[in-house]
């Protein structure tokens, strides 16, 4: 193959735009973030569990409960930006990206999820209380009781959460920006061999988004049933084996696009990456269950808090050996020059 110049050029350009792609999770960041998103998701049982009734009776208290979810819900984010912005930058600089969520957009999308939650599920609640006021025997007038009460509240809801999802369904849901880059893909393209390279680019990003999934899912079902120890304390379901083989097999899918740069540097976190799918059939038996009200029953026994827990403390150790590393191979540019 000729040595272009303007080949070598343009190669060089592309691999210096892909340079904050490449150090986007070198640091450990996002896998602090997520684990401590996940030990605040295993931790809700045990906090809610732990308050004492003075709490539950306080209408004030009583809101520390949604502690942990609050945390939870933000713990990715902030923690991510935290650690990039005292520790990251300083040590190997900042780019911008368009692309970056800010907190506006954050809670803008937040809003917008819950506004749509609730569109979704107020028109089956308002026919339910309207079937219920009719087959409630009274007068022919009805008088303003608590069934009519009931359906003026939840159709004022339903306007309100309408009117919120037009209105932030406007600024959150748009085109994202393209990123730089040196190739432009229309260009491409245009070409036989550009369009014969995007096919296997896209034949490949399929097989692996559909492919691995199901292939992990298959090996941590089969290990869940020969063990049969993942919920000793109940009787197993094949309806919580599939949803517990598909959560460990996308978390583990997670862990390894997370880390597909740093896990060249780092071998070690495929010992974590094997650990994520199998530690927590193993671990969470030893983990004490938390006393559980038997409304949450169903929704904990899918998402077992021992075996979210685990998988929060792996992400989080991974992350802060991450971080460590991070900073011992990067110093400040002041203790650098000293």
């Amino acid at each position: 193959m000729e040595d272009i110049p303007e080949l070598r050029d343009l190669a060089t350009l592309q691999a210096q735009m892909q340079k904050p792609a490449r150090n986007t999770n070198i640091d450990g960041s996002f896998e602090l973030g997520w684990g401590t998103m996940l030990l605040c998701a295993g931790l809700v049982p045990y906090f809610n569990a732990a308050m004492p009734k003075a709490f539950w009776s306080s209408p004030w208290l009583a809101y520390l409960a949604y502690l942990p979810l609050l945390c939870m819900a933000f713990a990715p984010f902030a923690i991510s930006k935290l650690i990039k912005r005292f520790i990251t930058w300083p040590r190997i600089g900042y780019f911008a990206n368009p692309n970056d969520l800010k907190l506006t957009q954050l809670l803008m999308l937040m809003a917008f999820g819950l506004a749509l939650g609730f569109l979704a599920t107020r028109p089956i609640r308002l026919v339910w209380d309207i079937r219920e006021l009719g087959s409630t025997p009274g007068p022919a007038v009805p008088h303003l009781g608590v069934e009519t009460r009931g359906i003026i509240l939840h159709g004022i809801e339903l306007l309100i959460c309408a009117a919120l999802v037009v209105y932030l369904g406007r600024k959150v849901i748009r085109k994202r920006q393209p990123p730089p880059a040196a190739y432009d893909a229309a260009m491409l393209a245009q070409g036989a061999l550009g369009r014969k390279r995007l096919r296997q680019v896209k034949l490949i990003l399929s097989l692996f988004f559909v492919g691995v999934p199901v292939l992990l899912c298959g090996v941590v079902f089969g290990v869940i049933y020969l063990s049969r120890s993942v919920m000793s304390h109940t009787e197993i379901h094949w309806s919580h084996l599939g949803v517990l083989s598909f959560f460990l097999a996308t978390n583990a899918i997670l862990y390894l696009m997370g880390n597909g740069v740093a896990i060249k540097q780092h071998r070690w976190k495929w010992l974590v990456l094997v650990l994520l799918l199998v530690g927590p059939i193993v671990a969470a038996p030893a983990i004490p269950y938390p006393p559980i009200k038997p409304e949450l029953m169903a929704m904990l026994e899918l998402f077992p808090p021992p075996a979210t827990l685990f998988l929060g403390l792996l992400w989080f150790l991974s992350g802060a050996a991450t971080l460590i590393l991070f900073i011992r191979h990067n110093p400040l540019p002041e203790a650098e020059a000293q």
